[in-house]
């Protein structure tokens, strides 16, 4: 999932002093007294920050941990790196599976599977505040940008109307769920809960669960798949084929493991893929809030002849190329045709994203104030350079089948 914003790495060292007791004595409701109140007691070192915290917790409840959290780019995006060379199907994150937090089924709805997650932390005050450890980690409210918390007034800034009013859906519907006027997914929230939830800690938490959650086969009916929420694991960034180099699996004791799929350099930033949509900037941002600037980039999934939000094209960027299937006229005149559509030009945006210029401010252009805006013109301007490479690559093979004849 995409990280934080930070100004310096995070390291672990396997001799951090341990002041959080062990859940797993909690987990099995077999520990004494003393244990138990161990294990739901403060960390001490209140010194230390929210992913320290974390890692010295994950190694103390019988975890593993070879990796440290830190900034990844120059601009700060936080993510996990090496700590060491590591070889192949070395184990990078290891979690005992009491340290999961199982929610329902894939295919629930988020606001669906973050009432199943409130439900449990408000009527389980104790497994609430064993797991504080872990809630202190997660992007607090007010830092995650997602569908769910997109601001509405800012979505114009998109040039993409479809996204828009997929986000403007999304919204209301989790809106709708909290008053109780999506009966088929809850009646009464307040009655499921036990107390009131504002709009925003519902959004933000349905935000979480969408961006935030893994998708593993149940442990009781393998053909069943179902999400889970894994400290640490989800703040390993996306890699695209052939960049990532981890692969994340659940072993025959319900253990949740993270393993080299190849021999990785110490300092190499840790990735596994979320999933193939993502090389889509448009399916990146929708569900999980971030853009990529790639070597080769690739059209939004809803440029595409039969692309959408939600399902992959049956159309991929290798059509484009010589004797494709979407090599011609009237694919060009689409293409050109969307690209033109938009109210500014990627040199524009590019622009503004630098901060505008004397000309821009001359024509009442405001600067970006924040993270949400310059990621919405990124989103754009990425957009445009993706249709005018591909709109480039169609003329050049026009002109190549016209020459050949």
């Amino acid at each position: 999932m995409p990280g934080w914003r930070v100004s310096a790495a995070v390291l672990v060292c396997a001799t951090l002093l341990l002041s959080h007791g062990p859940i797993k004595a909690w987990a099995d409701n077999s520990a004494s007294t003393e244990e138990q109140e161990a294990a739901s007691s403060p960390v001490k070192n209140a010194d230390w920050d929210p992913v320290t915290k974390l890692l010295a917790w994950i190694q103390q409840n019988e975890g593993q941990v070879d990796l440290e959290v830190g900034a990844v780019t120059e601009w700060g995006l936080r993510g996990t790196k090496a700590m060491r060379d590591m070889k192949k199907y070395q184990v990078a994150v290891k979690l005992k599976k009491y340290m999961a937090v199982p929610l329902g089924e894939w295919n629930k709805s988020s606001e669906e599977n973050a009432l199943t997650l409130l439900n449990k932390r408000f009527r389980n005050p104790e497994w609430d505040q064993v797991m504080g450890t872990y809630w202190e980690s997660l992007p607090q409210r007010g830092s995650i940008i997602t569908k769910e918390t997109f601001p509405p007034t800012k979505l114009g800034l998109l040039q993409d109307p479809s996204m828009a009013a997929f986000v403007r859906v999304h919204q209301d519907f989790t809106r709708n769920v909290l008053r109780g006027a999506k009966p088929h997914v809850v009646k009464d929230v307040r009655g499921l809960l036990g107390r009131d939830i504002s709009l925003e800690d519902f959004k933000y938490w349905t935000a979480l669960v969408a961006s935030y959650a893994f998708t593993f086969p149940d442990e009781d009916d393998p053909e069943k798949q179902v999400r889970v929420m894994l400290p640490l694991m989800d703040l390993i960034n996306h890699g695209n084929a052939g960049e990532a180099n981890l692969k994340l699996f659940r072993d025959d004791k319900g253990d949740y493991i993270a393993y080299a799929t190849r021999d990785v350099s110490k300092g190499e930033e840790l990735r596994h893929s979320y999933n193939g949509g993502c090389e889509r900037n448009d399916h990146s941002l929708f569900h999980y809030g971030f853009v990529q600037d790639l070597a080769a980039p690739k059209l939004a999934a809803q440029d595409l002849p039969d692309g959408n939000l939600y399902d992959e094209s049956s159309h991929s960027e290798a059509d484009y190329e010589a004797g494709g299937s979407l090599v011609s006229e009237e694919e060009l005149q689409r293409l050109s045709a969307i690209l033109a559509a938009f109210p500014s030009t990627e040199a524009e945006d590019d622009r503004l994203l630098r901060g505008g210029s004397w000309f821009d401010k001359l024509l009442g252009r405001k600067p970006l104030t924040d993270d949400v805006e310059r990621l919405f013109v990124q989103y754009r301007a990425l957009r445009k350079k993706a249709l005018r490479v591909t709109i480039d690559k169609l003329r050049a093979n026009l002109a190549a089948s016209k020459a050949e004849l």
